[in-house]
């Protein structure tokens, strides 16, 4: 799990998107393990993760861990979610759902993100993984996240 603690509010005055998420990525110490990286692609961002061989889950294919899938849909969910927050905040993780759909070969894994819902309570992300052919994702992840200082509606005593 690449659960960020909630702290205050992180406003990245001046930065443009593509370098908002550069630093947002910064912040989180498994993106860094990893080692994503933050790439341009057609419909805007996309996050980078290099193959390397630890990263192997299925040696007798080889494809990569599953775990390894399922922690740049979280990643890449919580940095677009963030970055399109107006006001900056770190959200936490509701529910995660991935449909993997093919194996993961031994190879560079990119993910895109795409905002769903963006609310002042709850932000709702579809993330698409694909290795070579755009058109042939590899997983795809529906991620809820709650934004920090909305709580609920609170209910008296009856």
């Amino acid at each position: 799990m690449t659960d960020v603690r909630p702290g205050p509010p992180m406003r990245i005055p001046g930065a443009d998107a593509e370098a908002a998420w550069q630093i947002l990525l910064a912040r989180i110490p498994y993106a860094r393990h990893l080692g994503l990286e933050v790439r341009r692609h057609d419909s805007g961002r996309e996050l980078h993760l290099p193959y390397r061989e630890p990263l192997i889950g299925n040696i007798l294919l080889p494809a990569l861990h599953g775990g390894v899938l399922g922690a740049l849909v979280e990643i890449t969910a919580r940095v677009a979610a963030q970055s399109a927050d107006a006001d900056g905040r770190r959200p936490q993780l509701l529910n995660c759902d991935i449909d993997y759909l093919r194996s993961a070969r031994a190879q560079s894994t990119f993910a895109r993100a795409e905002m769903i819902r963006l609310g002042r309570r709850s932000g709702l992300v579809r993330v698409i993984c694909r290795q070579d052919d755009p058109r042939r994702p590899i997983a795809v992840g529906r991620v809820q996240l709650l934004f920090p200082g909305a709580a609920g509606p609170t209910r008296g005593p009856r």
